[in-house]
């Protein structure tokens, strides 16, 4: 079917194209008539917190609730208890009621109004709007604020709060991508050696992330979709896009070196480099939805966001690609060295017969033999790696005969048929160490073959300095004061903690159901719960009691002593939950919840505690299936499903040295520590489980079929790790760059990701890829490929890179005293 769809757009080119950025520019203009949503609501089900929210729908509250805009007078102007002042700000209020959807303003100075500090000088609006807080645009925030003109002109500096400066503070993030593709383009040109090359997965990651980003949009109206969830995605679709296109351009490279026309190389390359991005992208969307298993819609977000990012790059990859490709044609071909040299040397020839008198130009004294000779030696000296100019055709021995000689692509791709990878593998003289001393990683591979013991415990040792700090990782709660200073977020939450104290910035919602009708504010049932509140440790201080129209619903709001991210707020919440409430509504029939965003994520961290180890269960074992499924061996699979886990535990540990503990946080724009949400290492994990099956398949692919040809375990490692490690370790540094870019977000969630998903990228490339994978199948030997005979019958066979062509050897099984995988036992 790849085969097939991959011909039909290599026909069609310019048609698949053309449909390609119809659907941008369509899902484009949706985004403009529509509007991007988001919203950062938490909804727990089953929670107490979500109980609490569920039982305040009785009162009747504008949709937005209370929004705070934050009244400041500095010490050059005169106190908002002043008449002149107050004036200006009744004034502002009444403006402020003309925009559109505000349905009420209440100013400091009544009783049900926000308050003023002690010192005068802070006080606060609070605005009700008609609209949620996702549906709240920063041109409605704009709006307010504007029309606070009358207190600005009277010296007051007028800001935003909660979802009315989160509206406003949302920021894009253009200027990270811009230098994620400025680093890509810089590792592809200097590896392909060819601007257009280097050109084409930029092309295809950019349009995918234009569409994916577009369908996130137009998604949050119908999800609470936090406004990370786009960055992540952009984050993850841009990496793994560019990566698929590496790898099938490169592949594509191969076949025009051997001779393939263009429209066979870009349907070969779809059915067989294609088949691969298909595997791997099925597995980071497998590991994905392995957060339905948290049971939270927020997982349900942040997963169907990156999930839907690698989709559109696969698509992109499976039909753009090949267009472009045949668009491009010959243009994308690599050029030897030789033919470099040459051309060089002809043009600096030409160049001097012009500068002689006459412009007599000298023939060429060599022949068409001659040329034509110098041009292939040149060929057969071009290096294949990973987007190096384009693999070289080299003449390996036959099967049959040492006569027989057939062409095959050089090393560097992962990208080719096992049996290629196996052919490539062979030694192009039968005599040990007639041919020239290993070179780069097939040097680095006869190094850990050679001491697997020694690299083995050392490279576990380097991990484990890197995950030791992840030991002492805890979920906490982001707020506003972890805000970039001079975000409209960050200068409401400093000035309402400077005047109300840290509390007022995360209040929580105490809501209690009454078994009758009460009486009013005073009965006995509430201002017992009142003063109960009012006596607890850790409150600062307890609103009115507020009655809704049937009386049995009451509410109060607690202020804490402590700032929301504060883990003591935290034990409030369960203090309350625990002693305080049960005793104060003891006989009296009250159903009582603590609420508010507090309380919700308190609740979130603890969920995803409890069902943290159900969702890593369904990553490890969907991980360790693909890969049964794949290369049919129940070691290498199980191995390399664990082998996962020490790039992830070096990522958190990064992690938590880094945001936990502050070191180093100043120098990615953070003012010291933070805490670290609960749903940000169990993502990580999903995603970077499934961003590790990439390059797990190319190498597995590679080592495994120079086993299948000659059944010598330690020289398939080799091979193995020789063929793909320059590609591999390519990839990975233009996803590291991608992610890197992503620091210069203001969002600590954003550079959370950008910090943990780089670290797990660069170790899993070089020390797992590198050092303990092939350290640890050498140990193991033929024990990574045991295969039972039940499971043999069980298992499909798969080849995952085919392209459909017949033209290359089969590769012959070895035979060995345990069933070989991928083949059947004697028996």
């Amino acid at each position: 079917m790849l085969l097939a769809s991959g011909r039909w757009c290599a026909r069609r080119p310019k048609r698949t194209v053309a449909a390609w950025l119809l659907l941008l520019v369509s899902l484009a203009a949706a985004v403009g008539a529509f509007g991007r949503v988001t919203s950062e609501a938490v909804t727990i089900p089953g929670s107490d917190s979500q109980a609490a929210r569920d039982t305040a729908g009785a009162f009747a509250d504008a949709a937005s609730g209370r929004q705070p805009v934050v009244l400041y007078a500095p010490a050059d102007a005169a106190p908002l208890t002043s008449s002149g002042q107050r004036r200006a700000v009744e004034k502002a209020a009444r403006a402020i009621e003309g925009v559109d959807h505000v349905v009420a303003v209440t100013t400091p100075y009544e009783p049900a109004g926000g308050g003023l500090g002690a010192d005068g000088r802070t006080g606060r609006l609070t605005v009700e709007l008609d609209v949620g807080g996702r549906d709240i645009t920063p041109e409605t925030t704009r709006a307010i604020t504007d029309a606070a003109a009358p207190a600005a002109r009277a010296g007051i500096e007028v800001t935003a709060g909660g979802d009315l400066a989160a509206a406003e503070d949302k920021g894009s993030t253009g200027h990270s991508e811009v230098i994620g593709l400025v680093a890509a383009f810089v590792v592809l040109a200097l590896g392909f050696g060819s601007l257009v090359a280097a050109g084409v997965p930029l092309l295809t990651g950019a349009v995918g992330l234009g569409v994916s980003l577009c369908l996130i949009g137009l998604a949050g109206h119908l999800m609470d979709m936090p406004s990370s969830g786009a960055t992540i995605a952009a984050m993850i679709g841009l990496g793994v896009g560019i990566d698929y296109t590496l790898f099938c351009l490169t592949r594509f490279r191969e076949l025009l070196t051997a001779g393939v026309d263009v429209e066979d190389a870009a349907a070969r390359t779809t059915a067989g480099s294609g088949k691969a991005v298909v595997f791997a992208g099925s597995a980071v969307v497998a590991a994905l939805a392995g957060l339905a298993f948290g049971g939270l819609p927020l997982l349900h977000a942040l997963a169907l966001a990156p999930g839907i990012a690698v989709l559109v790059a696969m698509a992109a990859t499976l039909t753009l690609l090949p267009a472009v490709l045949s668009l491009l044609g010959p243009r994308l071909a690599p050029e030897a060295r030789g033919d470099r040299k040459a051309r060089k040397q002809r043009k600096a020839r030409e160049r001097a017969v012009r500068q002689e008198p006459g412009g007599r130009r000298e023939p060429d004294d060599r022949g068409e033999p001659e040329r034509a000779r110098t041009a292939a030696s040149g060929a057969d000296r071009a290096e294949a790696a990973a987007g190096v100019p384009g693999p070289a055709r080299r003449e390996v021995p036959g099967a049959g005969t040492g006569t027989d000689r057939r062409e095959e692509p050089a090393a560097g791709t992962g990208a080719e048929r096992p049996e290629t990878l196996a052919a490539r593998s062979r030694p192009v003289d039968a005599h040990p160490g007639a041919g020239p001393a290993p070179a780069g990683w097939g040097r680095i591979a006869a190094f850990v073959a050679s001491r697997p013991w020694r690299c083995l415990l050392a490279a576990l040792a380097l991990s484990g300095v890197l995950a030791l700090p992840a030991t002492q990782l805890t979920y906490g709660q982001l707020d506003a004061g972890d805000r970039a200073a001079g975000t409209a977020s960050r200068t409401a939450y400093d000035r309402l903690a400077d005047a109300f104290g840290p509390g007022a910035n995360g209040p929580l919602q105490v809501v209690s159901t009454l078994p009758d009708p009460a009486s009013g504010p005073d009965d006995a049932r509430i201002t017992a719960v009142t003063a109960a509140l009012r006596t607890t440790g850790g409150v600062a201080s307890v609103g009115p009691a507020q009655l809704d129209a049937s009386g049995t619903h009451v509410r109060w709001q607690v202020t804490p002593t402590t700032a929301p991210s504060d883990p003591d707020t935290v034990a409030l919440v369960h203090r309350l939950r625990d002693e305080t409430l049960p005793g104060a509504g003891a006989g009296a029939g009250l159903v009582t919840h603590v609420g508010g965003a507090t309380a919700a994520q308190a609740d979130l961290n603890e969920r995803l505690t409890e069902r943290m180890p159900l969702v890593v269960g369904f990553v490890l074992a969907v991980a360790a299936l693909l890969l049964l499924v794949a290369f049919r061996s129940p070691v290498v699979a199980v191995k390399a499903a664990l082998m996962n886990l020490v790039s992830v535990a070096a990522s958190y540990g990064v992690l938590t040295a880094v945001f936990q503990w502050g070191w180093g946080a100043t120098l990615i724009g953070l003012e010291g520590p933070v805490p670290i949400p609960g749903y940000v290492p169990l993502l990580m994990f999903a995603v970077l489980f499934g961003l590790a099956m990439d390059y797990e398949v190319f190498l597995l692919s590679a080592v495994r079929a120079a086993y299948l040809r000659d059944g010598d375990n330690r020289g398939a490692v080799i091979a193995g790790l020789a063929g793909t490690g320059r590609i591999i370790t390519s990839a990975a540094l233009i996803m590291v760059s991608v992610f890197l870019g992503y620091l210069l977000s203001d969002d600590p969630v954003v550079k959370m990701f950008g910090i943990g998903l780089a670290t797990a990228v660069a170790l899993d490339a070089t020390v797992v890829r590198g050092v303990l994978v092939p350290s640890t199948m050498v140990l193991l030997g033929r024990a990574n490929w045991w295969l039972p005979d039940a499971l043999d019958r069980l298992l499909p066979r798969l080849a995952i890179e085919d392209d459909g062509h017949d033209d290359a050897e089969p590769p012959s099984p070895a035979t060995c005293g345990a069933p070989l995988a991928g083949t059947r036992s004697a028996s």
